[in-house]
Parts: structure tokens; C-alpha cells; sequence
């Protein structure tokens, strides 16, 4: 076994995922109750300090990682596939821009969407929730006029990324996942190079794999049903979204 990947289900750890699928990896899931009070075993703990999904433990190089964007930038260099080459300079140097925008940018700000209450408390929620939907919003516009820009179909151009699994597991959580005023799906209809990367990704095989490994509604990006935010799996956990 190459790789194992320490994941929750509809997680960050989905686009890791999705990325090891379309890789043809060989890995070995482990799940981590996320749920709030599960208790994370003290092995976990020693892999990632903070507790969360997703881990990424590389058993023929020793690597262990944390963080999505780290994760996928190792996959894609140690596979050499879904990413410019490091020789590559300018092909490189647009990549990691584009990764680092999603992982600092775009995820860190739908991970506020979803927990406002937990950054400024309940108070504020309110206030502070359309300003969020006003930035992903604009962060949306501008990814896809980027694809637009470099003549798509993919984030990058014509060479699918790892960037473009981040990007959808994104729009997913804004528009599917927060528990409170999801982001308008309608807000695609103005978006059409992004839309038109969702659907070509959506209809990949790796992305099905994913997806019914997870037991998600393979629908997964913006026609999918909003869900409630728990289910539970054979083993009675919860599944939390995000």
C-alpha cells in the first residue's frame, strides 16, 4: 500500500480523494470521527497536532503531511502528473499561485462561511455572512474569468490540475454544505467557463469513484440537493460536512 489517507467523509480530505482516484494511487482509507466530541486517537494526534482532516501518510517515502494544498502539490510532484513541472518555471509559478489562492483565499474564506459563528460569534453572524457571500462571489468571478483567459477548459489551461479538484470541492461547500444561507446556485449562470469545468470534472471517473466512496450524491457540484447537515453512515457517526 502506498499511500494512507486519513479522511472524514465530505471533508477537505474529498479532494485529496478525488486526486489520489484520478491518480490510479493505491491507498488505504482511515477514517477519523470528525463529529464534535469524537475523541482522535493519540496516534492521530502525532500525525497532526490539530486534529483534522486531511493526513496524507506516504508509506514508501515516510512523508506524513498535512494541509490540502500541501497535499496536493506532493501528490502532483511525487506522480508527476496534474501539475507543471519544477523546470517548468512560468507553467510553475502560475500553479503554485493558483494553489495558494485557493488554499489561503478561497477555502480559508468558505470555511467562514460556514463556521461565522464559530470566528465572531453569533452576535455578528448575521452581519458579517453577506460580506463572506460578497467575497466568494467575487473570488468565483475571477476564477473564471481566469479560465476564460487561458482558454480552458481547466483552471491552468488545457492540462488538468490538481487546482481544478480544490477548486470544485470549494464551490461544492459554498453552495451546498454551510449550514446557514448557502451561496445561490444561480450564481453559476453567470459563471460559464467555471460551470463548464465543473461539468467536465463532475463526469470523470475518478470523481464517480470518489464520490460513491463516500457515499455522496454523485451530482456533487451545484445540482445536487442541499442535505441536511448529518447523516450517519453503517457505524451510526455523523457525517459533517466541510
Amino acid at each position: 500500500m502506498r499511500y494512507i489517507l486519513y479522511s472524514y467523509p465530505d471533508c477537505a480530505s474529498h479532494v485529496v480523494r478525488m486526486v489520489l482516484e484520478e491518480l490510479g494511487a493505491t491507498y488505504r482509507d482511515e477514517i477519523v470521527p470528525m463529529h464534535e466530541g469524537a475523541h482522535r486517537s493519540d496516534e492521530f494526534l502525532r500525525l497532526n497536532p490539530r486534529g483534522i482532516v486531511p493526513v496524507l501518510a506516504d508509506e514508501n517515502s515516510g512523508a506524513v503531511l498535512s494541509e490540502t494544498g500541501a497535499i496536493l502539490n506532493y501528490l502532483a510532484d511525487q506522480n508527476g502528473q496534474l501539475a507543471p513541472e519544477p523546470k517548468e518555471a512560468q507553467s510553475r509559478a502560475v500553479f503554485l499561485q493558483t494553489l495558494f489562492f485557493l488554499s489561503n483565499t478561497l477555502h480559508s474564506d468558505a470555511q467562514l462561511q460556514y463556521y461565522t459563528e464559530r470566528y465572531v460569534g453569533h452576535d455578528l453572524a448575521e452581519i458579517v455572512r453577506p460580506k463572506i457571500h460578497d467575497r466568494m462571489r467575487s473570488h468565483l468571478k475571477m476564477l473564471d474569468a481566469a479560465i476564460g483567459q487561458n482558454g480552458g477548459p481547466w483552471l491552468l489551461g488545457s492540462g488538468l490540475s490538481v487546482c481544478d479538484f480544490y477548486l470544485a470541492g470549494c464551490v461544492r461547500w459554498a453552495l451546498i454544505a454551510p449550514r446557514h444561507a448557502p451561496l445561490e446556485a444561480e450564481v453559476l449562470t453567470q459563471l460559464p467557463f467555471l460551470t463548464k469545468l465543473l461539468e467536465q470534472l463532475e463526469a470523470r471517473d475518478s470523481v464517480h469513484r470518489a464520490f460513491d466512496a463516500e457515499d455522496t450524491p454523485r451530482s456533487a457540484y451545484f445540482r445536487a440537493p442541499i442535505r441536511s447537515n448529518w447523516t450517519r453512515d453503517a457505524s451510526g457517526l455523523p457525517w459533517r460536512v466541510l
